[in-house]
């Protein structure tokens, strides 16, 4: 029976200026989410820096913003009296 092609292992990676291009932003932005504290996961090899897109894919996903609730308006010192 033949074998199905495996993938190829780096098959889920991109280098860093593909993945900006990716996300809409310049290389040097996603750099930065790089170095932050809790920053955007990579790994190099040899002088590539390679971005796994699950990972960051569940990167961004973690870091979505829900609008604030809204706070009830209180009453005017005017409106408590009328």
């Amino acid at each position: 029976m033949p074998r199905m092609p495996s993938p190829k292992l780096l098959d889920d990676f991109l280098d860093l200026e593909p993945f900006a291009r990716e996300v809409e932003r310049d290389s040097r932005t996603v750099r930065r989410w790089m170095n932050a504290p809790n920053g955007l996961p990579y790994t190099r090899i040899g002088n590539r820096i390679l971005i796994h897109i699950p990972t960051a894919r569940d990167w961004l996903l973690k870091r979505m913003r829900r609008p604030a609730p809204r706070r009830k308006r209180q009453a005017t010192i005017a409106e408590m009296r009328a």
